[in-house]
């Protein structure tokens, strides 16, 4: 067979054609791209393509290649024109001329010939082509061979991006998610203690002038904490190179736990807790471990002083074997029954200490003690 025979030119198009849609994964330059390729493959004029929205069971033209911009989005029921008739029979059509088709939906192309094929995955239509090219140009069985084949490579191509951007959505979803959880647990719970300390302040003025300002201090300082933490969590939406040192995590993974609980505890407790920490041998902990702890000691922080009224606490980490136990405990109110299915008061919080320890590999339970208030409990392993 001599090089420039056309069959051998025509696969050597198809295998470039291919190679060039399989490296595209934005369904929206992919189906743009597949169209203007299915063109050159059989020397075409104009086409489009449509993908099969199943809610409204039509194929909608979801790309064209110079055909008038109105037929972009366009919609045809099964049956309706030529996209709707492929839609509807699941098989290749080829028709002489287009005007002669049954119902014609674009005005000016009544002389063309004009080719519709499906494009299948698996045993379903997932979309269609539809081509025409003005006389004198007629297409004949070697182009709907061609065009079948390149549709079995569109139907894989177009799936492959389908699956990246459903990846996409879930990747951003789990963005969206962990966000809320770190606003939720380090600057919600900060806004909440300043509106504490706030109201304290005409009280602190009226004990004496220096505890007004004590007080009015302290103030000064969650509002500059909430504000770092804001500042990492946005440095964390921009990526590498923005560390957000101001943290109250950043504090942790310099200073250690203990000292960042610690520093936590003396902004946002309140005047009559007492908070006791029992943390040692911290070495063994990793940055992204520490802050896990930090997180979740601030949680439970939270809701033993704002839903259970507790005046003490103690938080103790434990080393057994290769794992470690994270206890807070508080002699607050407890739980309230529908508190223990994450009612609206608890709902957040809860899910997010549990959210937090399953990525670190361990088990959380919140229970409620028998001598009264709550026993917050991590267990996870050291590595």
């Amino acid at each position: 067979m001599r090089d420039d025979d056309p069959a051998m030119l025509d696969q050597d198009h198809l295998r470039e054609m291919i190679e060039v849609i399989s490296g595209e994964l934005e369904l929206r330059p992919l189906l743009t791209s597949i169209v203007q390729k299915a063109c050159e493959l059989l020397r075409a004029d104009r086409g489009s393509i449509g993908l099969v929205d199943l809610e409204n069971e039509c194929i909608r033209i979801e790309a064209v290649y110079k055909m008038p911009p109105e037929e972009l989005g366009s919609a045809a029921k099964p049956g309706e024109g030529l996209a709707g008739k492929v839609y509807r029979d699941r098989k290749p059509v080829l028709i002489e001329r287009y005007g002669d088709l049954s119902s014609p939906q674009i005005d000016g192309m009544e002389d063309d010939s004009v080719v519709g094929m499906p494009i299948m995955w698996r045993d379903d239509i997932i979309g269609t082509f539809g081509i025409g090219a003005a006389p004198p140009k007629r297409f004949g069985d070697n182009d709907l061979r061609m065009l079948e084949m390149f549709a079995r490579h569109a139907a894989i191509a177009i799936n492959n991006a389908r699956s990246y951007e459903r990846e996409k959505k879930y990747a951003a979803l789990k963005e969206r998610q962990s966000l809320a959880r770190d606003l939720h647990d380090s600057v919600s719970q900060l806004i909440f203690s300043m509106s504490l300390v706030a109201q304290s302040i005409a009280p602190g003025f009226e004990q004496s002038a220096a505890e007004g300002e004590a007080r009015a201090n302290r103030l000064s300082e969650i509002a500059g904490l909430a504000q770092n933490e804001m500042k990492a969590l946005l440095a964390e939406l921009r990526g590498p190179g923005d560390e957000g040192g101001g943290s109250l995590a950043a504090y942790a993974r310099h200073n250690g736990l203990a000292k960042a609980l610690e520093r936590h505890c003396k902004l946002t407790a309140p005047e009559a807790a007492t908070v006791t920490l029992n943390i040692a041998d911290e070495h063994s902990l990793g940055d992204s471990l520490k802050e896990t702890l930090l997180r979740i000691g601030q949680e439970a922080l939270a809701n033993a002083f704002r839903h259970g009224g507790a005046t003490t606490i103690s938080i103790s980490l434990l080393h057994e074997a290769h794992e470690i136990r994270f206890l807070i405990e508080d002699d607050g109110r407890g739980l309230q029954p529908e508190s223990t299915h994450d009612s609206t008061t608890t709902r957040i919080g809860i899910a997010s200490m549990r959210t937090r320890a399953a990525k670190a590999g361990g088990h959380l339970t919140v229970e409620n003690r028998n001598g009264g208030g709550v026993c917050v409990e991590l267990r996870a392993p050291l590595s």
